[in-house]
């Protein structure tokens, strides 16, 4: 169970590879989406989309309802056709007329469990389905018109899609591909991705222009046609590879099309405006097409209203903090926009190459502050790059990247009162429209952000499965921090558990009562804790727990990914029952060690390999550990390990000599049944309290 175990590691992977090349036996797995074709629905109406399973056995044949995120979509499981492929399942998805445009998350919960994340577009045009007879030629493409969103695959290796048009001569048209981005959220990554490019040409198929890398890995192409006619443009891989998942959308449109906004934060009260660049994008500040009062904050996909048009959908940060825009020129200490407070967030663009963005600050001594960009993050091309100077123009203190992001983030406690100013650059230089940013100031007090791995949970009645919980604690804090579950479906509960101070996991166990019913549904899991602020002052802080999907990568390696939505379900089919656990709380003093005697109480008909732990592990990667700091689990002598239809395992717990006291801290023995070398699912036992005595003191 510790990082530093090789052997546990190795023990671990063969079980996992035995597992994983071995038949599945009753092994239940969650379903896993790998694509959903047509990829996108139109506002306003209702569709029938086809959810694809990566393998079989991971299907939708109990499928038995749909959960999207954002907002504005559902739908209903049709009955199944006798014929259907067991790896596909059919919902019919109804789009709301003011559906938020862009990209919506996608679940599908079944009988045993609800499934790994898709994405969906929904876009204002009709879509338009690939037909299924081969159109890689000229001759043989598929009729499309303009503005229509074309939704296919590159199923195959040498696939190539051709689309035939109709445009009028001095006709502008905007051909946007979306195949990279229809994936990022995918579970399983070990075969790859669409590397999508688009060819335009004329009817005879010459070349007249192609584009490939634009938007990440996603193409981009603008033409103006001369001559009335039908032309051709083309859909493939860059290596000319293929396979089913590689789908795309591809908009064709004549309107007017954004390319880049400014600035990317706007006030979530309202009213909302941004400049914008593009085709057919006039000047000045636009309105954006979102809810016409108050906006959730967060980030949103909103078009812009050009000429009475609605453009394509921009990313934009909704914010209830003043904002406060960059007043250009600003490229010296003597013209730095001058900021009256913290607490506000500052949006500029670097408009040029070389254009350096300063503002100026009076701070006080000692009170720290924090920047932090938004612009990567936001689909800006800025790579941010940030620095404090002083009254004299020294820098003293720079940032670069955050954890997982090329958006900068510093922060600085000043060893006086007195100017300073933050300066705001492209880390290389570059500039242009498509290079804005939001930077939040703020001061730095004490806080702190929680994640949960993962983000779905499926549970058989009387049955009980973990969510592991992370805390990454900001600016000093270092007290304890209560996470609890809200919005579980009938059935489920779970008790609150704490990360205690200074501990950076906790368990949270979700239990499902015996005569639970199936049923299944979105929750939120919610970090509290008191906090002083900077004043001394204590305040009670509550922070929703950012959701993390397994990823599957290249190799068989383990990742995660922040997802919106986190599902619960008591379902109708698992293959453990129960994890008991005796005794079923532990007390240690500092160098003893405790065994746990574990019984696995498996379904009718489960005879699969289990392994038991108090962590969330991979390959020695430890992506979650809730025990006391100081005790570790201890191979020698313990049973980890249980083979085809053996029932009864040991694990082994052990304070170090000077272990610190810790009281009622919450374990869970974990039974993990492999589904294939990453994916397993989790068992679990009843929450189980671990305490640390004090050590005895010396009496002379």
């Amino acid at each position: 169970m510790s990082p530093a175990s090789p052997l546990r590691s190795l023990a671990a992977s063969l079980l996992l590879a035995a597992s994983a090349s071995a038949p599945a036996l009753a092994q239940t797995p969650y379903p896993e989406i790998s694509h959903v074709l047509p990829g996108a629905v139109q506002r306003g109406t209702t569709s029938d989309v086809t959810v694809y399973s990566r393998e079989a056995g991971r299907g939708f044949e109990t499928a038995r309802q749909v959960f999207f995120g954002g907002g504005g979509l559902r739908a209903e499981v049709p009955p199944r056709a006798a014929n259907q492929p067991a790896q596909q399942g059919t919902i019919r998805v109804t789009a709301a007329a003011d559906a938020e445009p862009g990209l919506h998350e996608l679940r599908v919960a079944t009988g045993s469990g609800t499934s790994s994340l898709a994405e969906i577009l929904v876009v204002d045009d009709p879509v338009v389905a690939e037909l299924p007879k081969a159109h890689g030629t000229p001759e043989a493409a598929q009729p499309v018109e303009v503005n229509r969103v074309v939704c296919g695959a590159i199923s195959r290796k040498e696939e190539v899609d051709v689309y035939r048009f109709r445009a009028r001569a001095g006709q502008e048209v905007t051909f946007a591909l979306m195949g990279q981005r229809l994936l990022f959220k995918r579970h399983y990554h070990q075969s790859g991705d669409l590397d999508p490019m688009i060819i335009l040409s004329d009817a005879k198929g010459t070349e007249i222009a192609s584009d490939d890398d634009h938007d990440i890995g996603d193409p981009l192409l603008h033409h103006r046609f001369e001559k009335e006619g039908d032309y051709l443009v083309t859909v493939r891989d860059v290596d000319f590879d293929g396979v089913a998942h590689y789908t795309y959308a591809l908009t064709i449109t004549d309107r007017p099309f954004v390319t880049s906004a400014y600035p990317l934060v706007v006030p979530a009260a309202g009213p909302r405006s941004a400049c914008a660049e593009g085709f057919g994008i006039p000047d000045g500040p636009l309105a954006l097409a979102g809810p016409a009062g108050p906006a959730k904050p967060g980030v949103h996909q909103w078009p812009l209203l050009a000429n009475g048009n609605a453009t394509n959908p921009a990313t934009f940060v909704a914010t209830e903090r003043p904002i406060l825009a960059e007043a250009e020129p600003n490229d010296d200490r003597g013209h730095a926009t001058p900021v009256p407070r913290l607490g506000m967030i500052l949006a500029g663009r670097a408009n040029r190459p070389n254009d350096v963005d300063l503002f100026a600050f009076a701070l006080k001594a000692g009170r720290p502050v924090r920047f932090e960009v938004h612009a990567r993050r936001l689909g800006s091309s800025l790579d941010s790059r940030l620095r404090v100077l002083d009254d004299k123009g020294a820098a003293v203190a720079s940032g670069d990247d955050s954890p997982g992001s090329k958006d900068a983030v510093l922060t600085f406690k000043p060893p006086r009162d007195g100017a300073y100013t933050l300066e705001v650059t492209d880390l290389v230089h570059r500039g242009g429209p498509g290079f804005a940013y939001g930077v939040e100031a703020v001061e730095d007090e004490p806080d702190f952000a929680v994640t949960c791995d993962d983000d779905k949970l499926g549970v058989g009645p009387g049955g009980a499965a973990p969510w592991f919980v992370r805390a990454t604690r900001l600016a000093g804090f270092e007290g304890p921090i209560e996470v609890r579950v809200e919005g579980l479906p009938p059935g489920l509960s779970a008790a609150p558990a704490t990360i205690p101070a200074g501990v950076k996991d906790g368990c949270l166990v979700v239990r499902a009562a015996p005569d639970a019913k199936p049923a299944a549904g979105p929750v939120t899991v919610i970090a509290a804790a008191m906090v002083k602020d900077l004043d001394g002052k204590t305040r009670k802080l509550e922070h929703p727990a950012q959701p993390l999907q397994e990823v599957y990568l290249a190799g068989g390696g383990r990742a995660v990914w922040p997802v919106e939505t986190q599902i619960a379900q008591v379902v109708e089919k698992d293959d453990i029952a129960a994890v008991h656990v005796s005794p079923d709380a532990v007390a240690l003093k500092p160098g003893q060690q405790v065994a746990l005697d574990v019984e696995v109480v498996r379904r009718p008909g489960f005879k699969g390999r289990v392994t038991l732990d108090i962590e969330l592990q991979h390959l020695g990667s430890v992506f979650g550990n809730p025990l006391p700091p100081g005790v570790t689990a201890v191979e020698a002598g313990a049973k980890l390990s249980l083979a085809p239809e053996e029932s009864k395992g040991r694990v082994l717990l052990k304070a170090a000599p000077d272990a610190k006291p810790a009281e009622k801290v919450t374990i869970a023995v974990v039974a993990y049944v492999s589904i294939d070398f990453v994916t397993k699912r989790a068992y679990s036992s009843p929450p189980i309290p671990v305490t640390i005595a004090a050590p005895a003191v010396a009496v002379r």
